[in-house]
C-alpha cells in the first residue's frame, strides 16, 4: 500500500519578511551601538587631554600673535604684509580649533530657561549677514513670532551661529539662505535652514556630525559635532537633505513650550 505524504508546514512569506526585517534592524542597531561606543571613547579622551594643552597652547600662540601684529608697519612691503596677515589669520583659526575642543571636553554647566528661537535667528542672521558683506549671499527669512522653547540662549546661539555660517561658506560663487521658524500643529518649533551651496552624497549626509569628518579644505567637523550636541540636550531632532550641486536643508525640531 501507498503511503500518503504528511504535508510538511511551509513558513509564510510573510513571517519570512518579517523575520528578515526584524534581523535587519537588529544589524543596524548594533553597527549603530558599536559607532556610538567609538565615538563616546573619542569625546572621553577629548575631556581628558583638552583641559590639559589648551592654556599651554595658547600663550605661545598669543605671544606670537602680538608680535607680528607689532611688526605689521605701514612702510612695510606689501608681499611681507600679506605674509604677516595670513600668519595672524592661522593663528586665530588655531584658536577657534582649540574653542571647539574645549566645548567638547569641558564640564556643560547649562542655564536653562525659555528663549525666543524668532528673535535668536533674527539676531544671528544678522550678525552673519555683517561679517560676509562681500560674499554675495542673500538672506530670505520667514520667521513667525514668539516660538518659544526651553534652552540655554548661548548654546542655541552657538549652534545656530554654525549652521548659518556653514551655509554660506557652503556658497563660495553667493547664492541664498532661507530662513524659516514657525510653530507647528503639535505645539513644536520647527526651524529650517536651507542653502543653494555645493550639496552632499547620501554617504556624506550620514556622516555629518561624526568626529572629525569635515567637507571643508581646513575643516576639523568638531564645530558641527557640537551643534548636534547642542541640538540634542535640548531634546530636539535633525533632519537633512541634500543634493550634491543643488544644496543641503536642515530641518530642526525642538519641544515647544509657554513664554
Amino acid at each position: 500500500m501507498l503511503r500518503k505524504r504528511k504535508n510538511r508546514p511551509r513558513a509564510s512569506p510573510i513571517a519570512v519578511t518579517w523575520f528578515c526585517t526584524v534581523l535587519i534592524e537588529k544589524i543596524r542597531e548594533t553597527q549603530q551601538l558599536r559607532m556610538d561606543v567609538q565615538d563616546s571613547e573619542k569625546f572621553r579622551v577629548i575631556s581628558e587631554l583638552t583641559g590639559v594643552f589648551a592654556h599651554e597652547i595658547r600663550n605661545p600662540m598669543q605671544v606670537s600673535r602680538g608680535f607680528l601684529q607689532l611688526l605689521d608697519e605701514p612702510d612695510l612691503p606689501y608681499r611681507q604684509k600679506e605674509y604677516i596677515k595670513l600668519s595672524i589669520e592661522e593663528l586665530d583659526r588655531a584658536n577657534e580649533i582649540i574653542d571647539d575642543f574645549l566645548a567638547l571636553g569641558k564640564p556643560s554647566n547649562s542655564t536653562y530657561g525659555t528663549v525666543n528661537v524668532s528673535e535668536q535667528l533674527k539676531r544671528t542672521a544678522s550678525l552673519i549677514q555683517t561679517f560676509n558683506v562681500n560674499q554675495q549671499v542673500e538672506f530670505q527669512t520667514d520667521i513667525q513670532d514668539d516660538c518659544w522653547m526651553r534652552a540655554d540662549p548661548q548654546k542655541l546661539n552657538q549652534s545656530l551661529l554654525n549652521f548659518l555660517k556653514n551655509a554660506v561658506e557652503s556658497m563660495p560663487n553667493g547664492g541664498t539662505v532661507s530662513l524659516s521658524c514657525h510653530k507647528t500643529v503639535d505645539g513644536h518649533i520647527r526651524l529650517t535652514v536651507k542653502d543653494q551651496g555645493i550639496g552632499m552624497n547620501p554617504k556624506q549626509v550620514q556622516r555629518l556630525g561624526s568626529p572629525y569628518y569635515s567637507l571643508k579644505e581646513k575643516g576639523t567637523g568638531l564645530g558641527m559635532m557640537v551643534s548636534y550636541q547642542i541640538i540634542h540636550s535640548f531634546k530636539g531632532k535633525i533632519r537633512v537633505e541634500s543634493e550634491e550641486g543643488v544644496g543641503t536643508e536642515f530641518d530642526i525640531e525642538f519641544p515647544g513650550a509657554e513664554p
